[in-house]
């Protein structure tokens, strides 16, 4: 313990003495540390907002189309999905989750003088939760209303602007669909296009008034499914199939008559590249981190060269082989772990930086900063090892004669 005190105290010595050189030395390990504890943190947070993101949207979304019947890989037939197929799931208890059946199809529609073509689709009043969107003016369909096929709309937000008039105008006024008659009772938030659909452009009517009288049919287009995030998605989707092919009296040997579209994988996708990133700029701030490793041992070499008729004077009153060696060991590891330190400090102010910038919560792993600075010390440990034994293999009488 007093042999490492002693080093401890040398090395202190030495890297104030020649404080300059000693910061430009770990510079690399600086700006290495700094990028791992950043761009850690920025993965963190990326895919914490991510998260939060799919949460506002309810959760992890399935979504059931009708498809051909085959048997031996031969098709015979289909089956299309009926509203009752929705109720089946619906009376499904053995996973939690939310059903969601959908009628589209598309309608001329008129207000006022004006007038267009547009999206109609039926659903049931937990849509838009299911798919997040929210109601700015005005209210959503009822239970009651979609059992009544009350003849309601809520309408997208910009729908108004196609048809050349205000949200304020068209809200609680009949707009003709089809000709006839629907009370407009809500206007969605603006969304945006998802993928090659967008809700704004889009009607939205009860399920049952869809299907009884606009559309005349009860078969609908597809069924959409929301589970938790908690929620393990192979479960569900087996839950879903078991209940439909029992639906749909599907023997052993049958194929399923219709398919599950897992949308959220494009999430999992895009956390899997945030991950992907995070890796790859941790990998090049680690080889930053070699390479301040490499300077390191460089500049401890030049240190042992500096002063080798010190250690030579050390020997002669003597110091063992043990001693110096862990004066220097001592030494390029003392250095590498201030730069770590100094690197996790910079590194944190960028990432607070960031997340005001981006409106995240400020949290750093702990688990970053403690392999950031472990690394570090590491590095000096590895790449002080070479110079420490140079240092230790010098003959007293040759240091004491060196110039």
């Amino acid at each position: 313990m007093m042999l490492f005190l002693e080093s401890l105290y040398s090395a202190i010595s030495a890297i104030r003495a020649n404080a300059t050189r000693s910061f430009l030395t770990s510079l690399a390990i600086i700006i290495g540390t700094a990028s791992v504890i950043a761009m850690i943190a920025i993965g963190e947070g990326a895919q914490s907002a991510l998260n939060d993101e799919i949460d506002d949207l309810g959760g992890r979304v399935l979504s059931v189309y009708a498809s051909q019947r085959k048997r031996s890989g031969v098709t015979y037939g289909s089956n299309p999905l009926t509203i009752k197929d929705a109720e089946s799931l619906q009376n499904d208890k053995k996973i939690d989750w939310k059903i969601s059946p959908s009628i589209e199809g598309s309608r001329q529609i008129k207000f006022g003088s004006n007038n267009m073509s547009a999206g109609i689709s039926g659903h049931w009043t937990n849509y838009f939760d299911i798919q997040g969107y929210k109601i700015t003016s005005g209210r959503n369909f009822s239970d009651n209303e979609n059992l009544a096929r009350k003849r309601v709309a809520v309408i997208g937000s910009k729908i108004p602007q196609e048809l050349k008039t205000s949200k304020s105008q068209m809200l609680n006024k009949d707009l003709l669909i089809g000709g006839v008659p629907y009370k407009v009772i809500g206007i969605l938030e603006s969304e945006g296009s998802s993928g090659w659909r967008s809700p704004d452009d889009n009607i939205y009517i009860p399920l049952l008034t869809a299907s009884d009288r606009l559309y005349g049919r009860k078969t609908v287009n597809s069924i959409g499914v929301s589970i938790s995030n908690k929620q393990n998605i192979e479960e569900a989707m087996v839950a879903i199939e078991q209940v439909l092919r029992r639906q749909h009296d599907i023997g052993p040997g049958v194929d399923n008559d219709f398919r599950i579209n897992d949308y959220s994988q494009f999430s999992d996708l895009r956390r899997q590249a945030t991950g992907i990133f995070t890796a790859l700029i941790a990998g090049i701030a680690g080889i930053s981190l070699l390479v301040g490793g490499i300077g390191v041992m460089n500049i401890m070499l030049v240190s042992v060269t500096e002063r080798t008729r010190e250690i030579g004077l050390r020997k002669a009153l003597g110091a063992t082989h043990k001693a110096i060696m862990m004066q220097f060991i001592v030494e390029a590891m003392l250095l590498c772990l201030l730069g770590g330190i100094v690197g996790v400090i910079l590194g944190s102010g960028m990432f607070y930086l960031f997340a005001m910038w981006q409106d995240w919560i400020f949290t750093i792993p702990f688990s970053a900063i403690l392999g950031s600075v472990t690394f570090s010390a590491c590095v000096g440990l590895f790449f002080g090892i070479w110079p420490a034994r140079k240092a230790a293999q010098l003959e007293p009488a040759v240091a004491l004669r060196y110039e």
